[in-house]
């Protein structure tokens, strides 16, 4: 949301919104007034409408001209030449990137001016225009002659003298309201008109999907999305300021300005959920990029989403640090159901491996193993062969029976057998699975873990060995293992004449790790060079592929970082080595309980790169009365925490409603269906973490902007009317309920009903009267 700056209204000091404040009768001599005041301000904007057409008349130009470049690029590949195709998939792709820039500038293309000293106008919009003199007719929001639009006050007008803002449905003009900001140089006939355009664009209806602020940026969030680009940058600010808006403007800004840097490797945007991500996705197209990566914490690694949030005692435990030596024994470990020794006969003579020269194997693998144990599977079967070796040479088999004893026992169905039980290849998520038997997960806590603690980790990875179901912490865990176990590795893919004895496990048309039979790449009866074992051996040390590392980004957005554990900043450190940072948090609303440790974990991630900070302090979504309340909780949860400064009035009071006991869905469900009638846009219901389903039933049928989520889903989303299902519980979840209390009632710009059958503790923490359901 925006917001002005510190200790000031916003610049001009903008009115409450006529259409929502009373007025006084006016006498029949203000009638004449009106009218004349009427048809000015019609002149103002159809004179903007003039410009705004002439606007998207380029606008459409400029989309054919995208669509030629695409066609001319398609006919490069008519060379016939490799040459010809890098530059047709070159020309495709910035033609098509520039096209689709350009749809997303449709809507509200022009929504701002600036009239100057010098005499000059600019139009302020989402993407630059000129015509077909190349003059300019919009000026991109993000290049530096459009700052002035944002950081001009009436203390500092940067040479102008009028700012104005355009409001627009499609591509027609429906209003302007102007901000004068230099009256001493502004001329005679300078007309200015209305007085709200700021706080209006405060109560527009919310319908489900979070909307730019770039017409309305303010200039503290103006100073945080244009920081400078070598550094990173943390806006801290309560439930209401912008700092989600903010950072997502950022990363237009960074884009623009510095595409070479940015562009090349890419920018990262994290949620805490997939509904967030969703909510705030169609921000940055409307802005006019749409090459930012979109993730939650939930879906980060690839091929895994999250299902669930871990019960506060569980996740005390999976995000902290003390995880990863407890990963990395798990890992090392024995596997479940490894065979302890190996036995094979070969020309009447039995050879043994017993589980003692096993595990010594093992650990010499493991102690050489860079990239985990998944990279050493050629070699563990290197090292079992020769142990056997070693054993039958010391009973008097001659040197010149190795190459038939190995080429001998490599191709055997229980060698296949032995090396797939005794040395998997294993996937992360085996790992926690594995970890779900108390043995094996005590045996890789070395103690450090009481019994509680290993049968809450234990019972929680049972549901996701019985599910597949995973928490989001166990993403940030698996993203843990993923380094420590290596990659699978990738099969090559087969050409023609090329044969599979390249391979060292592909034996007469048979693949000892999987038992399948492999069909010849090339004619049976075509000749082939007989190879050894060793010579297929050395093939495959040279060119076994390597794994791709997970992605890294030039620049990474972290929103609602004050939840973030310290595994979890783990793996976003991974991501953004050598990057630089957008942290939006607020200590406040932290549902982590331990903020010292994710402090000093989110410092690591960042690294030493310079860090400039931002406090956003005005709270621009909830209108007083519901700020108030949330300002009781807040003194609750964190004593001496600053609420942000709410400047809207004029909101429902909030409703406290009470019920007996099994009455909270019906309670629920008659709240929402007056609030339907209240408001035009989204009602949120939020309940507590993993409580969610009986109000879902209740709710079923409802209109689709009737959204039920828990309380920690409903971080960063706004509705405009909310009910919260039972506070008592949400706050009692965790050591950290009261904090997530406090979000869930920040969540409404317009209505706010609590619903709770302890109505004496509920009225105690909010200050309000409950009603009776």
């Amino acid at each position: 949301m925006p917001l002005p700056s510190p200790g000031q209204q916003p610049s001009g000091a903008p009115a409450p919104d006529p259409a929502t404040t009373p007025t006084a009768p006016q006498p029949a001599s203000a009638a004449p007034a009106a009218d004349a005041a009427a048809h000015v301000k019609q002149r103002e904007i159809d004179a903007e409408q003039q410009h705004v057409d002439r606007a998207y008349e380029r606008l459409d130009a400029m989309r054919g001209e995208a669509q030629a470049l695409m066609r001319e690029g398609y006919k490069q590949a008519q060379v016939g030449t490799m040459g010809s195709l890098v530059e047709r998939d070159t020309m495709v792709f910035r033609a098509e990137l520039w096209a689709r820039t350009l749809d997303a500038a449709d809507d509200g293309l022009v929504f701002g001016r600036l009239d100057l000293h010098t005499g000059d106008v600019w139009h302020i919009g989402r993407v630059g225009v000129r015509d077909e003199d190349s003059e300019i007719l919009v000026v991109d929001w993000r290049a530096p002659a459009a700052e002035s639009f944002y950081q001009a006050t009436p203390e500092d007008p940067r040479q102008v003298v009028r700012r104005r803002v355009l409001h627009c449905r499609g591509h027609k003009v429906v209003d302007v309201e102007d901000d004068l900001l230099d009256p001493e140089n502004a001329p005679d006939d300078l007309v200015v008109v209305g007085d709200g355009a700021f706080l209006a664009a405060l109560s527009r209806t919310r319908d489900g999907s979070m909307r730019d602020i770039v017409a309305t940026i303010q200039q503290e969030q103006d100073d945080a999305i244009r920081a400078p680009a070598d550094g990173s940058v943390i806006v801290r600010g309560g439930p209401g300021t912008g700092k989600t808006a903010v950072a997502l403007h950022r990363v237009a800004y960074l884009l623009f300005r510095h595409r070479q840097r940015f562009g090349s490797r890419g920018v990262l945007v994290v949620g805490p959920n997939p509904r967030f991500t969703a909510y705030i996705e169609r921000v940055l197209p409307s802005l006019g990029e749409g090459g930012a990566v979109l993730h939650s914490l939930g879906d980060l690694v690839d091929g895994t989403t999250a299902n669930y949030h871990d019960r506060a005692a569980v996740a005390r435990i999976k995000g902290s640090t003390a995880m990863v030596p407890l990963l990395r024994r798990a890992v090392d470990d024995t596997p479940a159901g490894a065979p302890r020794e190996l036995r094979i006969r070969h020309r009447g003579t039995e050879v043994v491996l017993d589980a003692r020269t096993l595990r010594g194997i093992r650990r010499d693998l493991l102690h050489r193993a860079r990239r985990g144990p998944n990279t050493q599977r050629v070699a563990a079967a290197k090292a079992v062969l020769a142990a056997l070796w070693e054993r039958l040479a010391s009973r008097g088999a001659g040197r010149g029976e190795k190459e038939a004893f190995l080429e001998d026992v490599a191709a055997r169905d229980e060698f296949a057998v032995f090396l797939d039980t005794w040395w998997p290849l294993v996937k992360p998520l085996d790992i926690l699975r594995g970890l779900a038997d108390p043995a094996r997960l005590d045996r890789a806590a070395r103690g450090r873990l009481g019994r509680e603690q290993i049968e809450l980790l234990s019972g929680s990875w049972r549901h996701t060995a019985a599910t597949g179901d995973v928490s989001f912490l166990d993403v940030a865990l698996m993203d843990e293992l993923d380094g420590l176990v290596g990659p699978l590795p990738r099969p090559r893919p087969k050409i023609a004449g090329v044969p599979e004895e390249d391979n060292p496990y592909i034996v007469d048309g048979y693949d000892i790790f999987t038992g399948e039979a492999v069909r010849a790449a090339s004619p049976a009866d075509e000749i082939r060079e007989v190879t050894t074992y060793a010579d297929r051996m050395a093939r495959a040390g040279r060119t076994r592929d390597e794994a791709e590392e997970p992605a890294e980004y030039a620049h990474i957005v972290v929103d609602e970082a004050q939840d973030l554990a310290p595994m979890q900043w783990r793996m976003l450190k991974r991501r953004g080595r050598h990057a630089t940072w957008t942290i939006v948090e607020d200590p406040a609303q932290s549902a982590w309980e331990d903020l010292g440790a994710s402090a000093a974990a989110m410092s690591d991630a960042l690294g030493e790169r310079r860090r400039h900070e931002f406090v956003l302090t005005t709270n621009y979504r909830n209108p007083a009365e519901i700020a108030r309340v949330a300002a009781r909780v807040l003194e609750r949860a964190v004593p001496g925490a600053e609420p942000a400064r709410a400047v809207r009035t004029g909101g429902e009071p909030p409703r406290l409603v009470a019920t007996g006991p099994g009455g909270m869905p019906d309670a629920v469900r008659a709240a929402v269906t007056g609030l339907l009638d209240e408001v035009e846009g989204t009602v949120g219901v939020v309940a507590p973490v993993g409580g969610t389903a009986p109000y879902a039933a209740a709710l079923a049928g409802f209109p689709a902007r009737v959204q039920v989520m828990d309380a920690l889903d409903a971080k960063g989303l706004e509705f405009d009317a909310a009910v919260i299902a039972d506070p008592r519980e949400i706050a009692e979840q965790a050591p950290s309920g009261l904090r997530t209390l406090y979000v869930a009632l920040t969540r409404a710009t317009r209505s706010l009903v609590v619903v709770t059958e302890d109505q004496d503790w509920a009225a105690d923490l909010m200050g309000v009267e409950p009603a009776r359901a």
